[in-house]
């Protein structure tokens, strides 16, 4: 490996090639680097001699990555995080003053967190602004590393060191379907009667099989999946409106129950609970601002908070992202 004269090497090219990772087209990146085309092109030209790769090739679309660009972005990220957290001024979080956030999540997690928050937020933060990306967990340390998001409201089970996470809300699953629907005219229903329905299944990700099905297969048993939807808040809505079942968090049945008079009943497969929290880089400063506005509202809208276990987290067995 060639080395390089840090002396010599301008580290403002950094924040020129996170740009255009985030980007992915020289002519934006400029813009938002408040910089000519012709100044950015040259600016990528002096990375790819610093980095002796040509970093980004041209695509249809704009520019691509190269694998070793993906290989050096966490690394530059770090550096610019810590860059950043170094100068810094040290000034406490003013509420009152103009703030604007962006956070990853998916509509469930708009629905747990978001929702509270903002009715939080513009009691005691009124200078606060969000901005909401949809994001689901494996997209998560990418999108920090391009600084596309300032923390993310989504469960994962692994995260490098330098993303840490805040107190999380545990997360149960129930089954949902309208009232009076006559599979559930019984108190109890069997598995064999519950994959004998017509099911509705929530797949992030538009896979055609779920946690649930995993249990069923051991069973001998398999459920007949009519619909795939990739959003938790829409699977309410088509079940009352149908003969389908799903499965669906505690908080999301509770709500929507009464709303749309449905029967909410225990699985009868065990569904593992899972961990939503707050997901933020360890070392930048917008996210410490956002923690100082937010970890109230983790509290005062669920009750005590729970810690997520310390980062990396390793589960045995990650949890699905279908039901």
């Amino acid at each position: 490996m060639k080395k390089i004269d840090v002396r010599r090497a301008d580290l403002n090219l950094l924040v020129v090639f996170q740009r255009l990772l985030a980007e992915r087209h020289v002519g934006r990146a400029a813009k938002r680097l408040h910089l000519t085309q012709s100044a950015a092109s040259h600016a990528l030209g002096r990375l790819r001699m610093m980095f002796h790769d040509p970093l980004f090739v041209r695509h249809p679309k704009g520019i691509e990555p190269t694998p070793r660009a993906l290989a050096l972005a966490p690394a530059i990220a770090d550096i610019l995080d810590r860059a950043t957290t170094l100068l810094a001024s040290p000034v406490g979080f003013d509420p009152s003053k103009p703030q604007t956030f962006t956070i990853g999540g998916t509509d469930l997690g708009v629905f747990t967190v978001l929702v509270p928050l903002i009715k939080r937020l513009r009691a005691t933060a009124p200078g606060v602004d969000l901005r909401v990306r949809s994001l689901d967990g494996t997209r998560v340390v990418a999108a920090f590393d391009r600084q596309e998001i300032d923390c993310a409201l989504v469960p994962f089970v692994e995260a490098p060191v330098r993303i840490a996470r805040e107190p999380a809300i545990k997360e149960s699953f129930v089954g949902i379907a309208r009232r009076g629907h006559p599979a559930f005219k019984r108190k109890r229903v069997s598995v064999a009667s519950w994959a004998a329905l017509p099911h509705l299944l929530v797949s992030p990700r538009g896979e055609d099989a779920g946690e649930a099905d995993e249990h069923l297969a051991e069973l001998g048993l398999k459920r007949r999946i009519v619909a795939v939807v990739p959003h938790f808040l829409a699977a309410p809505l088509i079940v009352a409106n149908s003969d389908l079942v799903t499965l669906t968090t505690k908080r999301v049945a509770n709500y929507f129950s009464e709303l749309l008079d449905l029967t909410i009943f225990e699985p009868p497969v065990p569904m593992r609970s899972f961990r939503r929290g707050m997901a933020h880089k360890k070392v930048t400063f917008s996210a410490h601002l956002l923690r100082c506005s937010t970890s109230v509202s983790f509290r005062g809208c669920y009750g005590r908070a729970q810690r997520a276990p310390p980062t990396p987290v390793r589960d045995p067995k990650p949890a699905s992202s279908s039901y």
